[in-house]
């Protein structure tokens, strides 16, 4: 029985079998990584099926080995992490705008909202 933390992710992996050298490796690799990975109906697109931790270790794996088409799908249906901007400004007060983009991955209409909040001009 799964519990809230272990909730399932579905990563569609258009275009499968054509981008790989095989088959039976990639399926092999995420079973042991307690993923699956199945075709999706009669398509040449395959679904990968697994928990986020158990995701994320097959992408640093996937990272490692050079296939990177297969890494970036996992990394863009994970969850993206929030984060805090008034703590981060807090912390730091004299932080820009690009620093604050490149330290918590916000947009730049966020970053400005948020320097913005922080120094009272909203």
């Amino acid at each position: 029985m799964l519990n809230n933390t272990s909730e399932l992710l579905s990563i569609k992996l258009n275009n499968f079998v054509h981008r790989i050298d095989s088959k039976a490796l990639i399926v092999e690799l995420a079973i042991q990584h307690r993923c699956s990975l199945k075709r999706i109906r009669r398509s040449k697109n395959w679904g990968l099926v697994g928990a986020k931790k158990d995701l994320i270790q097959l992408s640093l794996y996937f990272r490692e080995n050079n296939s990177l088409w297969i890494a970036e799908a996992i990394d863009k249906a994970l969850p993206k992490a929030t984060v805090d901007l008034s703590l981060l400004l807090q912390s730091n007060p004299s932080m820009t705008v690009n620093e604050l983009v490149a330290a918590s991955g916000c947009s730049l209409v966020e970053a400005r909202s948020a320097i913005d909040s922080a120094e009272q001009f909203a």
